[in-house]
């Protein structure tokens, strides 16, 4: 996994252990973890909803967490990272898979941008956004690639 971190470091490994504990609280199916990470009037724009407040947040996450196992694994790459002394931007592709389907079920990369705002020492979310693009023509998904590591040249 790939991270590109601008500015501070120290700042950015705040951040990134704030995402760690993130995913583990989507995948462990801990809504009430997932929700304290957030500011109150935290915003998210995804594939499929729009909503404000950690109330709605919440209510949202409870929706979706019966479709959340033991099974599920989050990945992350080309992960790019702003930060200040009390703000951070990452955005990345990101993909929710669950590893007992894999073989079965390709899941797509997302889009997914993440600010997080530092308020009395604790880093929350404000604002989430998570986005696949579409055709416009056909109004069907458009699958991101991961980029070859490789290239064979014959």
């Amino acid at each position: 996994m790939s991270i590109q971190i601008d500015e501070n470091t120290k700042v950015a490994q705040e951040v990134l252990h704030q995402i760690e504990l993130w995913d583990q609280a989507v995948v462990g199916k801990h809504i009430e973890n997932l929700v304290n990470q957030c500011a109150n009037d935290v915003s998210m724009f995804d594939v499929s909803s729009q909503l404000e407040g950690v109330e709605a947040y919440k209510t949202e996450w409870d929706k979706l967490s019966p479709y959340f196992n033991e099974n599920m694994h989050i990945s992350r790459r080309d992960i790019k990272l702003y930060t200040s002394e009390e703000l951070a931007v990452l955005h990345c592709y990101s993909k929710v898979e669950n590893t007992a389907l894999k073989a079965k079920l390709q899941m797509p990369w997302c889009r997914t941008t993440l600010c997080l705002q530092k308020k009395n020492g604790q880093w929350r979310v404000v604002h989430q956004h998570i986005s696949m693009p579409i055709n416009m023509m056909t109004g069907k998904a458009v699958m991101l690639k991961v980029k070859p590591k490789l290239r064979l040249v014959v």
